[in-house]
């Protein structure tokens, strides 16, 4: 599918008074909120063309790949795309992730840790709408010297470990690369469906849904293009960076950041906790997060 380029439009900032979050000890929590408020600035995106059920049709021979089982290949561990010693290409998609990227609002670069596809199943078909890929401070080795002993397939169904790769106080970032069209609405529908239920068992509370839908209202109104990248960035202690550019490209400033280690830990536990929802990813970052130096 032919990508096409995007003019970003000038910038508004919107702030939002902080709200204490609520803290209920007797649920019990997957993700551990912060006692920070969330306070949103974000800018204004362009309005865009293009809808992602419209473009299903036009998507056939990509579907018909998808149609047959895909658990063997979903478990495939990322590999070197082929003469390229900087970057590593995600097998289901093709799409690539270089070594290690600056991220707006981060103090350093960071490093690649592994990378898996979101699936959707649409009209009984499973099609690949994103890959996914996680990038750490180099400190993080450190962080998680204590479970160096346990073996890769061990540590992915231990939620002990799950808790501490989230928790580990490194800037992070979860780097999203779109494989089709799909409008903001539709994307934003199944991250809410992931996040939700979390921020109300984490105790989150009014702050907890104030700070989702000031993540919500970052995608609204926008059509995703194919090959749109979406950083999803944890800078400490409890800031949410979100930035969003066209095809492919680096984009050099948040366009929101949300303060909020409650909708923060809960958002890393969507892809790194016990159920995540590419298990094709939290596989490769397990098997490759030792590996960072």
């Amino acid at each position: 599918m032919a990508a096409s380029s995007v003019t970003m439009a000038a910038l508004t900032s919107v702030s939002v008074l902080k709200v204490p979050e609520s803290h209920n000890a007797g649920t019990p929590r997957p993700c551990t909120p912060a006692p920070v408020l969330p306070s949103i600035r974000f800018r204004r995106a362009p309005v865009l063309s293009g809808f992602f059920g419209d473009s299903l049709k036009a998507q056939n021979s990509r579907v018909a790949f998808a149609q047959g089982s895909s658990r063997s290949m979903e478990t495939m561990p990322v590999r070197a795309s082929v003469g390229v010693e900087n970057e590593v290409m995600e097998p289901m998609t093709g799409i690539k992730f270089s070594k290690s990227l600056s991220f707006p609002g981060t103090s350093k670069e960071l490093v690649f840790a592994g990378a898996g596809v979101r699936e959707k199943k649409i009209a009984f078909i499973k099609v690949k709408v994103y890959a996914v890929g996680l990038y750490v401070d180099p400190a993080m080795g450190s962080a998680l010297e204590a479970w160096k002993s346990k073996g890769a397939s061990e540590l992915e169904k231990d939620e002990g470990f799950s808790k501490a790769l989230i928790d580990a106080p490194v800037e992070k970032s979860l780097r999203i690369v779109l494989a089709r069209d799909v409008d903001g609405a539709t994307f934003w529908g199944a991250l809410d469906e992931a996040l939700a239920p979390r921020l109300k068992v984490a105790g989150a509370g009014a702050a907890g849904e104030q700070a989702l839908k000031a993540f919500g209202d970052v995608f609204k109104n926008r059509a995703l293009k194919e090959r749109t990248v979406i950083l999803l960035t944890w800078t400490q202690p409890s800031t949410l960076q979100i930035s969003i550019a066209a095809e492919g490209a680096s984009p050099s400033a948040p366009d929101a950041s949300i303060e909020s280690g409650a909708l923060l830990s809960c958002l890393y536990d969507v892809y790194l906790g016990k159920d995540p929802v590419s298990s094709s990813a939290k596989a490769s970052i397990v098997k490759g997060i030792f590996s960072i130096a």
